[in-house]
């Protein structure tokens, strides 16, 4: 009782102690308030790059760039670190002094050696008025005067810097100051069409010419004026050594705001003002820095974590930020938004591990820690020793509040201590028997211990411990208990975790495996959710209940899983925060985000079950070398936008611009710097790149830079993306286009050459040929006489046309009786009603070819060509042309090139006529042979491709003199005369050709088949130019998807779009996908019931998504729906379930889905039959 009497003396003398100080500070200070908590710095140092410590200016650009002036030369931060700017970038390193930005975003750099400009290219050039240097005092003696050009102070005097008409920099003095004399020059500063600095002991304005002094008659004092601020609200402020001052918007004076006690008195050759987020006013001082309010100045010293060498430049950013230089201490960035607050030594902490808190009162808060217990008065600022009566060793591992207001200390060796702050009285409740990890208080009012020996109940009424569930739960460690709304109790221990219900305690096992070691933390959010952590890293989720089992799952985040948990525990919005050794991670609204030092945390590693969720909604973490107080929550946790940002490029060591083009230089290497924007605090940034051609997926990288060796000539896009590691967010991507030009040899001046050489030997043959048709002049008239013959003959033919058009026109009726035939007997290999239809359209296409021709109208044919799908097409007409082959049992090859294009422009309806005619002939006059359709692509220049179509048959031929004759109208060969048709064919197929700039090629021999082939030149389309929608193509049918899940791989949107449209339509439920990684995604969580997806995708093809399918699940259909033929990879053996070229009719779509989702089974095919 004596020692408590004595410590209650103690105590009562050092308060009333702390008081008087008080006192006499406030009675010093005046309107100065002296903040006691630690300051949320980050510090950017040598290991940051700033190699050079010592700084003189900041700046920030425009585009967020902080520029740092040192005593060693120049510095940009990038978002990551800071970068040295020197001899690449035209930069003459020396010390830094001055710096600004003009109107048309140039930096101005005034160092010892000069002055210099950074262009838009990146690089400094000298400005050098008349030729000659001009040398900026140190300050803030560089404002830009808003046309371009710049304010300068040189030798205390102020001059204008603009360009001539010839780009040459000039520099005057300017007027009228200089007529003035308004005395020695010291700080400028330039808004709106005003400019103010300092002129001797005065602040002079000049505004549209007219000059103003503003001396003690305007509340000016006499001062050496160096620093000079508009803020936000129209207002000036002035620092000088010994006064700030601050002229309102409207006012014709100054008032005066100095710091009582003499701090505003310093004495430098610069003192920056500047405004933060709020408004407040922040400048130094002779300790530090201060903060006007807008009532009084809030003062911070090194007991802030400031540096104790003071602080040379200041510069607010555009979050209103504050980033201080210092001397040798390198460059300090203060989140000054007041989010978070933290207390160490400095504010009276003992300094040693925090491991509990707890609320004692509106005026107190507890700690407890490995020095015993201490009391935080947030009003005073200030940190105290517990004024328990305890004998040593005051280890303490948990403090609790109770409902009355007493405290209650769990002393690590067992101790259980109350301490009643009415009467001052401790009191021993009891003794654990063993050592302490930590205390619960529930809402019944129980209390309890967990410790290394069990799980212990102390009734505060018997003062008595007695252990919890002895034949449950072992004398185990016990680490952590939580409660859940319904008042169940949850355990956390080494050998599992239990549960305290209305039944009493059980143990609960985990599901589907209990995790070695048992369990450390454990935690309940509001929405019913159990969260738990062991020894080892990584956090799992299931759901209270009371059942005897509970179910958990790992959270899937890189980081979570990373890390080993120190506490678990929600606050009053029900946010869950878990703390570990890299930081604070919070779940809010269902997305993590870590919170760290570059947050203003006071450190990231964090102590056992040191969380304390305090009735404001602030929040209380401890950490080994203190305590962080986080005011404001909504603040740290708001979205924040990281952009990435492309610093340099560079190709074969010369710099290039974005969009531009350069030769190819063999071994050339293309480098990309990157940083990072909005990051001003530094938190990690990881970056995901990709190059065009190069990179078949994302990279991802934490380096600044990425090199490409060798690119071949070509079009390059690299694009970038910066991903926020704490925040788990992603930027949207910035792109870099770069034209790598080929060598002069494969350059189009060199084909030009070679084309004209072409065109040389063209006009030799010409000449060769004029001469031998001069020889043969006298054989004009025979030929002549021949020609008219021949006309004769043609008027006779048409004068037969009846008689000979009923002949082609039995081809596609035969073809249509042939496919009624076999579709009676039941053959479902083919799709007969679509191929009916087909030769149905070839009919009447052939009788408007009969007529076209028999009215002359395809002599001033005009072509209609438009982009299509070629492989379709192609395939199209071979479908087409296979009954009619097959009729007379021949047998008919199609080889196709698969350099054929996609899409090409073209008129398909006119091919199509001649490829047919072509084709029919062929089928005509071959029995029991082979009819061989080929296409052949040369691609040409870039965009252009030629193809050649031939048809070759085995068939009756004829010979080298029928070939020209037959392209006659109505003219047959002499061996064809048993064969139906009119001979018009050929005569078609020629004129059209001639209108599609082609020429029909003929080799055929009688008895050997003969060979037709031609060329044309065609315009390479995309893709994009194609409408998207379907044609109906006919009837599709009762259908319905009964809500059966089809999966839609489209790169294409419009595409993808339609094709889910089409589906959902028809009762589907269609999941779209841009690539293969989403769809396999898709297909690992719920395999749908058909897969259609297009050959090329972005990153992969629609072969690499097959075998990984058929890997996940080989019951899935696959439908490849392409716009180009299918291409197996080398070595692959899988195939499609079914392909559909592109473009197919909705009909035709619906009904090969339907072939693959609902297959006909084999009694359904009896049936048919």
């Amino acid at each position: 009782m004596a020692a408590e009497q004595g410590s209650r003396r103690r105590s009562g003398a050092w308060r009333w102690l702390f008081a008087a100080l008080v006192a006499v500070c406030s009675c010093g200070w005046g309107e100065a308030f002296a903040s006691a908590v630690q300051l949320p710095l980050t510090v950017y140092a040598q290991d940051s790059g700033l190699t050079s410590l010592s700084v003189v200016r900041m700046y920030e650009d425009r585009d967020g760039f902080l520029w740092v002036g040192t005593e060693k030369g120049l510095y940009r931060f990038d978002g990551l670190g800071f970068n040295a700017l020197g001899q690449a970038q035209g930069f003459q390193t020396s010390e830094v002094i001055s710096l600004d930005e003009d109107s048309d975003g140039h930096l101005w750099v005034a160092s010892r050696a000069g002055l210099q400009r950074r262009g838009r290219n990146g690089k400094f050039d000298w400005v050098r008025p008349d030729g000659k240097p001009l040398f900026a005092d140190r300050g803030q003696t560089l404002a830009a005067d808003g046309r371009g050009g710049m304010l300068v102070v040189s030798g205390h005097r102020l001059l204008q810097l603009a360009q001539d008409a010839a780009g040459l920099w000039t520099a005057g003095p300017l007027e009228p100051a200089a007529e003035t004399g308004a005395g020695d020059t010291t700080a400028v500063l330039h808004r709106n069409g005003t400019t103010w600095f300092g002129c001797g002991s005065t602040l002079c304005r000049l505004r549209n010419g007219v000059l103003t002094r503003y001396g003690t008659g305007q509340g000016v004092p006499a001062d050496k004026w160096l620093g000079l601020l508009a803020s936000r609200d129209g207002s000036l402020w002035a620092r000088g050594i010994r006064h700030v001052i601050r002229l309102a918007p409207g006012a014709s004076e100054f008032t005066v705001h100095d710091m009582p006690g003499g701090h505003t008195e310093v004495a430098a050759s610069s003192i920056d003002i500047v405004e933060d987020r709020a408004g407040r006013i922040v400048t130094r001082t002779d300790v530090g820095i201060a903060r006007w309010d807008g009532a009084k100045w809030e003062l911070y010293d090194p007991g802030n974590g400031l540096p104790d060498v003071g602080v040379s430049s200041m510069v607010a950013d555009q979050d209103g930020m504050i980033w201080m230089g210092t001397y040798g201490r390198g460059v300090y960035y203060w989140s000054s938004a007041d989010a978070v607050e933290n207390w160490t030594s400095a504010q009276g902490l003992s300094g040693s591990l925090v491991w509990s808190i707890a609320r004692g009162d509106a005026h107190s808060v507890w700690l407890a820690g490995e020095a015993g217990g201490e009391v935080i008065v947030p009003e005073e600022g200030r940190a105290h020793r517990w004024p328990l009566a305890v004998p040593p060793p005051t280890q303490a591992h948990a403090v609790i509040a109770d409902r009355d207001g007493a405290i209650w200390y769990f002393l690590f060796d067992g101790r259980v201590l109350k301490y009643e702050p009415a009467t001052k009285r401790t009191t021993e409740v009891g003794v654990l028997p063993y050592l302490v990890r930590g205390a619960l208080l529930d809402r019944a009012g129980r209390f309890w211990a967990y410790t290394l020996g069990g799980l212990y109940e102390v009734d505060a009424a018997a003062h008595e411990v007695k252990p919890a569930a002895p034949s449950l739960i072992p004398s185990t460690m016990c680490s952590d208990m939580a409660e859940d709304a319904d008042g169940r109790l949850w355990a956390a221990c080494s050998s599992g975790l239990y549960r305290r219900n209305a039944q009493g305690w059980a143990r609960v096992r985990v599901q589907p495996d209990e995790l070695p070691g048992g369990y450390e933390n454990v935690a309940v959010t509001p929405d019913g959710k159990l969260w738990l952590s062991s020894l080892q890293p990584g956090l799992f989720v299931g759901h209270v209940g009371d059942g005897s089992d509970v179910t958990v799952a790992p959270v899937d985040d890189p980081l979570l899983a990373d890390t080993r948990f120190y506490f678990l525990r929600s606050d009053r919005r029900g946010r869950l925060w878990a703390g570990g050794g890299n930081g604070v991670d919070v779940l809010d609204q269902g997305a993590w985000v870590r919170l760290s030092m570059r947050d203003g945390l006071l450190w990231d590693e964090t102590n056992h079950g040191a969380f304390f969720a305090d009735d404001d909604g602030t929040v209380w973490i401890g950490a080994p070398i203190g305590l962080t107080h986080v005011l404001d929550t909504e603040q740290l946790l708001a979205p924040r936008q990281i952009r990435p940002l492309l610093l340099a490029s560079s190709y074969g060591g010369h710099d290039v611009a974005p969009s531009a083009t350069v030769a190819f230089r063999n071994a050339a290497a293309l480098v990309l710097r990157f940083g990072a924007a909005g990051n001003s605090a530094g938190h990690p940034v990881r970056f995901r790149y990709r190059l065009s051609g190069v990179d078949e997926g994302w990279v991802d990288t934490a380096q600044r830079e990425v090199r490409y060796a060798s690119l071949p000539p070509g079009d390059y896009r690299f694009e970038l993306t910066a991903v926020d590691v704490n925040r788990r967010s992603r930027s949207e991507p910035v792109a870099f286009t770069l034209t790598v030009s080929p060598p002069w040899w494969l350059t189009p001046w060199a084909y030009a050459g070679e084309a004209a050489a072409v065109l040389l030997l063209i006009v030799l043959a010409w000449r060769w040929r004029t001469r031998l048709l001069i020889a043969h002049a006298q054989r004009l008239e025979g030929i002549v006489q021949k020609r008219t013959a021949e006309l004769r003959q043609s008027l006779q033919a048409r004068r037969m046309l009846l008689a000979h058009v009923g002949h082609d026109l039995r081809a596609p009726l035969g073809a249509i009786m042939n496919a009624v035939r076999r579709w009676r007997v039941g053959d479902a290999g083919r799709d007969y009603p679509r191929i009916i239809e087909r030769h149905v359209r070839q009919q009447m296409e052939l009788i408007d070819d009969l007529l076209e021709f028999s009215r002359g109208e395809l002599t001033g044919l005009q072509l209609e060509p438009q982009a299509g799908y070629l492989h379709g097409f192609i395939h199209d007409v071979a479908e087409q042309a296979s009954l009619l082959v097959e009729r007379h049992g021949n047998r008919f090859e199609c080889r196709f090139d698969e350099r054929m294009p996609a899409v090409v422009v073209a008129d398909f309806r006119r091919l199509r006529q001649v490829l047919l005619n072509l084709l029919g002939n062929a089928a005509k006059f071959t029995h029991d042979g082979t009819v061989v359709f080929r296409v052949d692509a040369v691609p040409e220049r870039v965009g252009r491709v030629r193809l050649v179509f031939t048809v070759e048959d085995t068939g009756i031929g004829m010979d080298a003199g029928a070939l020209e004759s037959l392209q006659q109208p109505f003219t047959r060969g002499g061996n064809a005369t048993q064969h139906e048709g009119s001979g018009l064919g050929l005569a078609i197929v020629v004129q059209l050709l001639q209108h599609m700039g082609a020429q029909l090629d003929a080799e055929s021999a009688p008895g050997s088949g003969s060979r037709f082939s031609f060329g044309a030149d065609f315009d390479v389309a995309n893709e994009d130019e194609l409408e998207a929608e379907f044609e109906a193509g006919g009837d599709i049918g009762d259908v319905d998807g009964e809500g059966r899940a089809i999966l839609v791989v489209e790169p294409h949107p419009m595409r993808r779009a339609v094709l889910c449209d089409l589906l959902d339509g028809y009762g589907f439920e269609s999941i779209p996908a841009a690539d293969a990684a989403s769809a396999l995604d898709i297909v690992r969580r719920e395999p749908p019931v058909l897969v259609v997806t297009e050959q090329r995708l972005p990153g992969s093809d629609g072969w690499r998504l097959l075998h990984a399918i058929r890997q996940l699940d080989p019951s899935v259909p696959v439908l490849l729906y392409a716009a180009l033929s299918p291409r197996r990879p080398p070595g692959g053996s899988l195939e499609f379930d079914d392909v559909l070229l592109k473009p197919a009719t909705a009909a035709e779509f619906m009904a090969c889905v339907m072939r693959l989702v609902e297959p006909v089974t084999d009694n359904e095919t009896g049936a048919a039959g």
